[in-house]
């Protein structure tokens, strides 16, 4: 407490039981004329009875002496308790503020309890020194302004104060109480208010929660019919389609193939929508289930490569694949992480310019348990702000893609369920103009020998 401006109003003499009632009685004085209201009155009262009390129990003899402290713009009352007693040996005082040191003779009680009641708080002691004693009760900023001029006068009403017999030191304590009694039945009226709204606000949010999830459930009963009923007429769609380009009914002229080619495009567009509608909701509600078998790497990526260069090819897009010839075998559904690889091939094809580049490239963990698949691309990269919510259901990246694509925003969303189904876990590093890497886990078949 260097830092404080301290200005003395006096010092109160505790030689005998009934100087603890005299110092009650100062310090309140002086707490009401500074501006404390009643509750914080009470607080200092007992806070600085505590300490004195502490004085004549163990001391025998010392003083409390009463002052205006400042620091700034702040101003409060400064109480300083000193005796000339045993003193507190270090490691005892130290338990004392901690509140776990128990003494038969009761030292140091009221130390840790003047603490919590006071805004700062110091004590100095040490055995054959006696112990110091500061504490500081700052006002409120509407009260402080004037605390400093009010130094002549509260030095007057200090030494204007007559001894209050202990009967009406008692009678004052009792009001005190009764004051703190009645402020703390109206904060228990209030907290009891409180609670009340506060059940009635989660009697509202559980309803509108169960009518969310009714919502909720009555939408993917919805999506699911509708993607079901769906399914069968773009199969016929299609078929009529494939008869058309087939040449079952002769050549077509230039003008029919680009009508058919629009048309097969399209349905081909709602087909993989309504597969990802139907993919999304039996992943959310648990229905969907993985047949579990080991899978070669190397000859699902060799398979993948096949299928999906015609659409690089269309781009003048390079991909490839390098992966090690002692790869262990996977422990996944064949269709499934069929699906994954899809996905994420065509994501990398669908934002890597004309001349970019797609590897694929796999290698097994350290643990010997698991293997790393990645899908790098040298595309357009992905925004910082879109990676956290890139795996997001229905969400898309504000990178546009280079071609003219419409995604549902659900193929990255159910890639990342279904290797995470795999008991895989999938990342993604990118920056912008710079490509990105998409990086997936999956568990070793079982039995499959570690690779150094």
């Amino acid at each position: 407490m260097k830092d404080l401006a301290i200005t003395r109003l006096g010092d109160i003499y505790v030689r005998r039981e009934a100087d603890i009632v005299k110092v009650r009685d100062g310090v309140r004085r002086l707490a009401r004329e500074l501006g404390f209201d009643q509750t914080t009155q009470i607080k200092i009262t007992t806070a600085v009875s505590e300490l004195t009390r502490n004085i004549y129990e163990y001391a025998k003899s010392g003083a409390i002496t009463l002052s205006v402290a400042a620091r700034g713009q702040s101003a409060g009352l400064h109480i300083t308790a000193r005796d000339d007693g045993p003193g507190i040996e270090a490691g005892v005082l130290k338990s004392i503020m901690r509140g776990n040191y128990r003494s038969p003779s009761g030292l140091g009680v009221g130390l840790a309890g003047t603490r919590r009641l006071m805004d700062e708080f110091e004590i100095e002691s040490a055995p054959g020194d006696g112990t110091r004693v500061h504490v500081v009760k700052w006002l409120p900023p509407t009260a402080a302004a004037g605390a400093t001029e009010k130094v002549a006068d509260l030095r007057a009403l200090f030494g204007a104060g007559d001894e209050d017999s202990a009967v009406e030191e008692l009678s004052r304590q009792n009001r005190d109480l009764v004051a703190v009694l009645n402020e703390l039945e109206e904060k228990r009226i209030e907290l009891e208010r409180v609670n009340r709204e506060l059940r009635q606000s989660n009697d509202e949010l559980n309803e509108a929660n169960a009518k969310l999830r009714e919502l909720a459930d009555m939408r993917e009963e919805f999506l699911a019919l509708t993607t079901h009923d769906l399914r069968s007429p773009l199969a016929v769609i299609s078929g009529v389609i494939s008869f058309f380009t087939s040449g079952r009914l002769g050549a077509l002229t230039a003008e029919q193939q680009n009508m058919v080619g629009m048309m097969e495009r399209n349905t081909q567009g709602l087909i993989e929508l309504v597969n990802d509608l139907l993919d999304a909701s039996k992943l959310e509600s648990g229905a969907l289930r993985l047949d579990f078998a080991p899978v070669d790497l190397r000859e699902l990526t060799a398979e993948m490569i096949e299928t999906m260069r015609p659409l690089a090819v269309q781009r003048s897009i390079k991909l490839g694949a390098d992966l090690p010839a002692a790869l262990p075998p996977v422990n996944a559904e064949r269709a499934k992480l069929r699906r994954v690889f899809v996905n994420l091939l065509s994501n990398a094809i669908k934002f890597t310019p004309q001349g970019g580049e797609i590897i694929i490239n796999a290698a097994p963990l350290a643990d010997g348990r698991t293997v790393r698949v990645n899908v790098s691309d040298t595309g357009i990269g992905i925004a910082p702000e879109d990676l956290a919510r890139l795996f997001d259901k229905y969400e898309q990246t504000s990178n546009r893609p280079t071609g003219k694509e419409k995604g549902t925003g659900l193929g990255l969303y159910i890639t990342r369920q279904l290797v995470e189904l795999h008991g895989g876990e999938i990342t993604v590093e990118s920056q912008v103009g710079n490509g990105s890497t998409f990086s997936f886990t999956l568990p070793a078949a079982p039995g499959a020998g570690a690779t150094e």
